[in-house]
């Protein structure tokens, strides 16, 4: 049989969701929460497992400190993902200009020259990238100085960041990646040329790592779960 402090941290677990490495420090911080406080019950002389019951009943009950566990755990995921976002705004803008330079089509007078629309797609997602790495930033800031100054960041407030930098992220994916096949029909040196070729494939794992970041964020902040917790 699990000893209490065990299996309530294990029930306090179960309750939430979020970033791993924020619920395990909650966890942690819990557990060493309740183990000291069975240490002292010991020290008074009661046996390990009645201190343990006792630690874990004046703790409190899973179903009422799961909330404000949950709410601490959806704003760490949505600072989480802000500042992912803003990171990779900027590298963006940056590995799309490198993946470009110095290519083959780029200093050739024969090729065919790009459609009015491709350079207008293609400006506005270099432009964006700076844009969406500057709103970000400022997110991760507004949270981070909310939480230094004890101010509570609402649940529907931090759900709407994440449903909106899911749809950032599923726009700029996708006419990210009507840029990309669209280069590779123009210029048949695009299929070979190595920078664009990696640039691709870095661009692709970055935002598989942002929609994961962004998922995280909503499903820490989903009614379902707030009900739940």
């Amino acid at each position: 049989m699990p000893a209490p402090i065990d299996e309530y941290v294990h029930s306090l677990g179960r309750a939430l969701a979020g970033p791993g490495r924020l619920k395990g420090d909650m966890l942690r911080e819990a557990r060493d929460g309740l183990v000291d406080a069975a240490a002292a019950y010991q020290d008074e002389g009661l046996p390990r497992a009645e201190a343990e019951r006792l630690a874990v009943a004046q703790f409190g009950e899973v179903g009422a400190l799961a909330p404000a566990y949950q709410a601490e755990l959806g704003i760490g995921a949505a600072r989480r993902m802000a500042l992912r976002m803003a990171l990779m705004g900027a590298v963006f803008a940056t590995l799309t200009e490198v993946m470009w330079r110095g290519s083959p089509w780029s200093t050739s007078t024969t090729g065919p020259y790009p459609p009015t629309l491709y350079l207008f797609i293609s400006e506005a997602q270099d432009h964006f990238g700076y844009v969406l790495a500057g709103l970000a930033l400022s997110v991760y800031l507004w949270l981070a100085w909310s939480a230094r100054r004890g101010r509570q960041t609402g649940r529907h407030a931090v759900r709407a960041i994440g449903l909106v930098t899911l749809s950032v992220v599923l726009v700029t994916w996708l006419s990210g990646t009507v840029l990309y096949l669209w280069s590779l029909r123009l210029w048949d040196a695009a299929l070979t040329w190595p920078p664009m070729l990696a640039g691709g494939l870095l661009v692709g794992a970055a935002y598989v790592w942002l929609l994961h970041s962004t998922a995280t964020c909503l499903i820490a902040t989903s009614r379902r779960r707030a009900l739940a917790s």
